[in-house]
């Protein structure tokens, strides 16, 4: 028996002898059904209004139902659909009862199972819910410490800001492609001197008459003389040779107030973003796991944080591969007889823990030889970068699991990695070089 399948039946085990109460949430009102441990329904399905008077409602109606029953015998699965399930599940946790969250992905492949037809009803996907659960496709409601919370909320507000961040730094490429599109080939956006050069100047015309020797002063300071005179002299020439579109006064004027506009959102959210981070780093630097994982060289602080803040309490994974899993870097299979198809990443999973999984493999890759070894061996089969990062991630979460279950630091181990990295560097060099040699050739 796999191991999958022994979680399954302990789930099965769990709700065998219960009473299971399906819930459908929805913005204004909630659908429920109640079924017993056979599956039958025991009364007509009914509403409820999201608010206390209906939720207290809702436990009136399910003890009218379940009279000789007691609240141990009695579960409440709710679908995890955007935030609505929150507040019930919390309220009926509360109460003393135990919680059950059955996916919105469960619930719309079983939809055809109920009686061979894809229509969608709130009654329909009240009883799909339930059983759902009954068949053990659950997970079980887990109310974490405050601090846990707390971090995790404030890693769900930095990646919508880091989005935001990106939006409107697209913005203002897209402003200045129209306008000054050489500006880019001196300056980025995320530098100090950028910002406060858009802050002052935009059009080819305002660069040309542009006081170098004042600038430079400023643009020395801000930039801690990583800028200077030449960068200045050096956009004058190009806004002297600009292919940016000319415009009349008034037009200046309204792609002036468009760019301080993008410019102060851009400045806000940046600084944001900074408190955010800094309050995170705060809480996980308090956990056991911040120390482990930053011992890893390539992890940043803010890396660490974050990581720790989408897993929560990563003492409840036993394995690295559930991590994979909720990442979303499991591979799909697709098996039937003598035929085995290829095998392709899931995709579904918690898309910012991805994101971070990702940046913390790309920079352990060039450190830690566990990791590396993994990425230059995939290199050498097939040069194809983010895959080959993703692949590598295992070998990371791996590493990071043997860690936090010995408590202990990051230290290379003498296994016989590094004598094989030495190696496959030798012939990845190699590689690189007659690339080089092609591309050279054909230029």
């Amino acid at each position: 028996m796999t191991k999958k399948f022994q979680a399954l039946q302990i789930k099965r085990q769990f709700i065998s002898d219960k009473i299971i109460i399906g819930i459908d949430p929805a913005k204004n009102k909630h659908q429920a059904a109640i079924i017993n441990h056979y599956g039958l329904p025991i009364t007509n399905s009914f509403t409820f209004a999201n608010s206390k008077q209906g939720y207290l409602k809702l436990l009136k109606k399910v003890r009218q139902q379940t009279e000789k029953s007691n609240n141990k015998n009695i579960v409440f699965s709710i679908e995890t659909s955007c935030n609505l399930w929150c507040t019930l599940s919390y309220f009926l946790k509360s109460s003393g009862y135990d919680v059950l969250l059955v996916s919105p992905l469960t619930t719309k492949n079983s939809r055809p199972m109920l009686n061979h037809d894809f229509s969608r009803t709130d009654p329909k996907d009240a009883l799909i819910i339930a059983g759902s659960a009954r068949d053990g496709y659950f997970d079980f409601y887990r109310d974490y410490s405050s601090d846990i919370k707390a971090m995790h909320n404030l890693s769900i507000a930095y990646d919508k800001l880091r989005k935001n961040y990106v939006q409107q730094r697209n913005r203002i490429h897209s402003l200045m492609d129209r306008v000054f599109p050489e500006f880019y080939k001196v300056l980025n956006l995320d530098t100090r001197t950028g910002q406060y050069l858009l802050g002052k100047y935009f059009l080819p015309s305002d660069f040309i008459n542009m006081d170098v020797d004042e600038e430079t002063k400023t643009i020395e300071k801000i930039s801690h003389k990583n800028h200077g005179r030449e960068i200045l002299e050096h956009l004058k020439e190009l806004a002297a040779e600009s292919i940016g579109i000319p415009m009349e006064e008034n037009e200046a004027l309204a792609e002036r107030l468009i760019l301080n506009t993008w410019l102060a959102m851009l400045v806000t959210i940046e600084e944001k973003m900074k408190q955010i981070i800094s309050e995170i780093i705060n809480i996980a630097k308090q956990t056991p796991y911040f120390k482990i994982i930053t011992s890893l060289r390539g992890i940043s602080d803010n890396l660490a944080a974050l990581f720790i803040a989408e897993m929560r309490d990563l003492s409840l994974y036993k394995h690295y591969k559930q991590i994979e899993k909720y990442a979303g870097y499991n591979l799909r299979q697709s098996q039937s007889g003598n035929y085995v198809g290829p095998r392709h990443i899931n995709h579904i999973g918690n898309r910012r823990l991805s994101w971070i999984l990702y940046r913390m493999t790309e920079e352990t890759v060039k450190y830690v030889p566990e990791v590396r070894v993994k990425f230059v061996k995939r290199q050498l089969h097939r040069c194809s970068y983010r895959k080959n990062i993703i692949a590598s991630s295992g070998n990371l979460l791996r590493l990071i699991m043997s860690m936090v279950k010995d408590k202990r630091c990051y230290e290379y181990l003498d296994n016989g990695c590094f004598e094989r990295l030495h190696e496959l560097e030798k012939k990845y060099k190699r590689m690189v070089e007659l690339k080089k040699r092609r591309f050279e050739k054909v230029a």
